[in-house]
């Protein structure tokens, strides 16, 4: 127990503010079973949460925020292979970071290859929007949370309008949103253009011209209704 809690004191709780009880396990050389219930007690004690099974956070840790948390939830607590994994914040989660909204989704939104149940915890609600891998992409470190990967404003913006077509029609009403001057259209039309299925793709591209008709690349803000 001394090993536990000096791995824990040493090289988790002053470096990571979100991390796993694998990571704990592995460093500590115990078992998940001793080192979950070790945790467990610190959250009584209010100096962790638990996010979802295996995987905690320090929400007063100076690095913290709910975001932090995705790369793990979308591992199922295991720790990523790579940065460069199966999903990304994005939609209005991302238009926000990327200062295209000026509002704070409540929700915080991640594009994935895989299909995921919306995640409800004590530091965020999380929503999962499944994507086919040939549309996954178009994001890149973010500095402000740790160089988690976000979508860049074009991608965001695309990934939002192609969902907005999609049943059920999320995102149809987008808040105030302003592009930038920076902002590359033709990025945006680079991905409509590898949409696979003719229908979606035509349906993707008329909402673009419509975002687009409404607000040009300035400082005009506008409220979207993409009809």
């Amino acid at each position: 127990m001394k090993r536990l809690g000096d791995v824990l004191l040493t090289h988790i709780l002053p470096t990571r503010p979100v991390f796993t009880t694998r990571e704990v396990a592995d460093l500590a050389g115990s078992s998940m079973a001793v080192v979950s219930r070790h945790l467990g007690v610190l959250a009584r004690r209010g100096v962790l949460t638990r996010i979802t099974r295996g995987i905690w956070a320090q929400p007063r840790h100076p690095d913290f925020s709910p975001y932090a948390a995705v790369p793990l939830i979308l591992a199922g607590g295991r720790r990523p292979r790579s940065r460069r994994q199966s999903g990304y914040i994005s939609l209005l989660s991302a238009l926000s970071l990327r200062g295209l909204i000026s509002q704070i989704p409540r929700i915080l939104s991640v594009v994935a290859t895989k299909w995921l149940p919306i995640l409800r915890t004590p530091i965020g609600i999380y929503e999962f929007h499944q994507l086919e891998a040939r549309l996954i992409g178009g994001f890149e470190p973010f500095g402000q949370l740790g160089n988690l990967d976000v979508a860049t404003a074009e991608k965001a913006l695309f990934d939002t309008i192609y969902f907005s077509t999609r049943k059920g029609r999320r995102f149809s009403n987008l808040p105030e949103i302003e592009l930038p001057r920076t902002f590359r259209v033709r990025e945006v039309e680079m991905w409509i253009a590898r949409i696979r299925y003719g229908r979606l793709r035509s349906a993707v591209a008329q909402r673009w011209r419509i975002l687009l008709d409404r607000v040009r690349p300035a400082s005009r803000r506008s409220t979207m209704h993409l009809a």
